[in-house]
């Protein structure tokens, strides 16, 4: 008789979980669409674009430069943001301290900050804080451009929704600690303002980074800086790669910067009175070191210093115009995949990832162009950005994580490879990536035509 009760039970159980299977399949998901309207997007966003384009007055009255360095680690052990397979675990230790970097640039009429953090992103959940914070000490998300180094060793905490599961339970002091961590950032460098010089230049690097989507796949090898020398004889550094900060494990449970980390701390010990780093189009590009873990993080370092230090820049900034602003994104609705085919429904993406605004940023600096991208842009758009950007005779500068995040945007011909960035990760369907990278053209078009 209890033999019988208990297979009742059993079989109402697996009858139960059978149709609450049942109906998450019909309500929570979908076949993936194939055939979103990229070209209205596209028309959308270049009248965005036209809208929000300025024309500032041509400046050739130089430019006056600040700094700063703040550190950024916590005072206890927090989860860390990177791998998932981590669920949010804390780091056991401190191997390396991690900062928020800024410069401000002012050129008389406008002033503009470049603020650079050793996280995984810039967090959704920061960019809306800052927002409403930055005016406080005169300055907007339109004259800040932010981006991060990528180190998956660095801080969560800051994550509400499903992805609160992968990077630890949302906490709001950690918010606020990363926001008030810039905001100091940006109010430390206005402090010591001096006249300055920017020389800019691009140097290849190919032996420290590989295409990790496919095998002998195409990468952008550039290493994108510019060195500022100030009227005290102090030098910064800003510089951009495209290898991913992913030397170190899911087993490494040590808050660190990752190569960035090591990397930006050598140059300051060298001479430089900052050197910051900011993610370029990292999507399908990995380091390319020996080996992997620490031994990785020290080759990447040394080797991309030793290319920077015995480079000189070619070319000085020709005029100290400034402009900047930055445009929402128009976005399909979102289907992550959730087999080959077939994807979640864009209401349970939303319930378990929430909604934030994404947007493209462009910041132009005499003939340098900065554009920003709110997710894993990949490298291989690099190629046509940069001819484009030859033809207009401007130095492009493409980086990531600008305060947003859309997933990878990888090459639609990769859609269907069985690889993370574009099983997992590629939450706005095949051909996303294309319409993105023609939106940054447009953007970096509306700035030099």
């Amino acid at each position: 008789m209890l033999i019988k009760k208990l297979l009742r039970f059993v079989g109402i159980m697996l009858a139960s979980l059978f149709v609450l299977i049942l109906i998450f399949a019909v309500v929570g998901i979908a076949p993936t669409d194939t055939n979103v309207d990229y070209e209205s997007l596209l028309e959308r966003m270049g009248e965005k674009i036209d809208s929000a384009d300025q024309d500032p007055v041509p400046v050739d009255s130089g430019f006056i430069i600040g700094f700063s360095k703040v550190n950024l680690t916590p005072p206890g052990p927090l989860a860390t943001a990177g791998y998932g397979k981590r669920f949010g675990k804390h780091y056991k230790s401190i191997h390396d301290s991690i900062y928020v970097r800024a410069m401000v640039i002012d050129n008389g009429t406008k002033r503009v900050a470049i603020v650079s953090a050793d996280l995984l992103i810039i967090p959704p959940t920061v960019t809306a804080r800052l927002e409403q914070e930055l005016p406080g000490i005169d300055f907007s998300l339109d004259n800040t451009y932010l981006g991060a180094t990528h180190s998956h060793n660095s801080i969560g905490n800051w994550a509400k929704g499903a992805t609160a599961v992968l990077y630890g339970t949302y906490q709001d002091s950690v918010v606020r600690f990363i926001t008030d961590k810039i905001k100091i950032s940006i109010h430390e460098a206005t402090k010591n303002m001096l006249p300055a010089t920017i020389k800019m230049d691009s140097v290849a690097m190919p032996e420290g980074v590989y295409n990790r989507v496919t095998d002998g796949g195409p990468v952008d090898p550039m290493l994108r800086f510019l060195k500022v020398e100030r009227s005290d004889s102090s030098k910064l550094l800003f510089l951009s790669y495209t290898a991913h900060a992913t030397c170190l494990f899911s087993r490494d449970l040590q808050l660190s910067g990752d190569y960035p980390g090591k990397l930006t701390n050598i140059l300051e010990k060298d001479g430089y009175a900052l050197a910051m780093f900011m993610a370029g189009a990292v999507g399908s590009h990995g380091p390319a070191a020996p080996e992997a873990g620490w031994s990785c993080v020290d080759w990447m370092a040394e080797q991309i210093s030793k290319k920077i230090q015995s480079q000189e820049p070619g070319w000085k900034v020709k005029n100290s115009t400034i402009e900047m602003y930055r445009v929402p994104l128009e976005l399909s609705e979102p289907q992550p995949k959730v087999l080959h085919d077939w994807r979640l429904r864009p209401w349970l993406f939303r319930v378990g990832f929430g909604e934030y605004p994404s947007f493209l940023s462009v910041l132009r600096i005499g003939d340098i162009v900065f554009l920003s991208t709110p997710g894993d842009f990949s490298g291989e758009f690099n190629f046509a950005i940069d001819a484009l950007a030859t033809s207009k005779n401007v130095f492009p500068i493409v980086t990531s994580f600008n305060g947003g995040y859309i997933g990878y945007l990888t090459p639609e011909e990769y859609y269907d490879i069985d690889h993370y960035e574009t099983q997992l990760m590629n939450w706005y369907g095949p051909g996303n990536g294309e319409y993105v990278k023609d939106a940054v053209e447009k953007l970096m078009l509306s700035v030099v035509e």
